[in-house]
């Protein structure tokens, strides 16, 4: 746990300088990784922390203001979900950047399609932070809350950005 903080400490303010503001059209993808904490909001302290993970493509509509399509990928709930082994999340956001360069802290706001045994269609809220790693590569670190029904989806996750401008 130790070993990623110092790598941070030691890493971003050597590459901040290679940090660029955001145009209008850039486009990135983005890994992520993380976990679920919550599975239904009637349940809360019932249920278990499962893994998750998925990815994302956007487009910048402007220096602050981004579209991101998410697809996301968790272990079952059995409270919501019945027997099936995973769900999926399909998420559309709207992403404000609070700032263009370095440290960049964001939030994001949209709609999530649960594709379980029971379908549903949710909202999803998050906040975060991104940073640069290198010239045209971030890391984020944030928090998703998606909610619809007696289903609540909190989950925290890192992630690898790759910008293509």
């Amino acid at each position: 746990m130790i070993y990623p903080i110092l790598f941070i400490l030691i890493a971003l303010p050597a590459d901040v300088v290679f940090a660029q503001g955001h145009q209008k059209g850039d486009a990135f993808v983005a890994v992520r990784a993380g976990t679920n904490l919550v599975g239904n909001a009637y349940r809360v302290r019932e249920q278990k922390a499962e893994p998750g993970g998925g990815g994302s493509i956007g487009a910048f509509l402007s220096s602050l203001w981004a579209v991101e399509l998410e697809g996301w990928m968790r272990a079952s709930n059995p409270e919501c979900c019945g027997p099936r082994r995973r769900e999926m999340l399909y998420s559309v956001s709207a992403v404000r950047l609070l700032a263009t360069e370095g440290l960049q802290p964001y939030m994001l706001g949209g709609l999530t399609f649960l594709q379980a045994r029971h379908n549903a269609l949710q909202v999803q809220i998050g906040v975060g932070a991104q940073f640069p790693i290198y010239r045209r590569l971030l890391m984020a670190i944030d928090v998703r809350g998606n909610g619809g029904g007696s289903t609540m989806i909190v989950r925290p996750a890192a992630a690898a950005i790759y910008n293509f401008r």
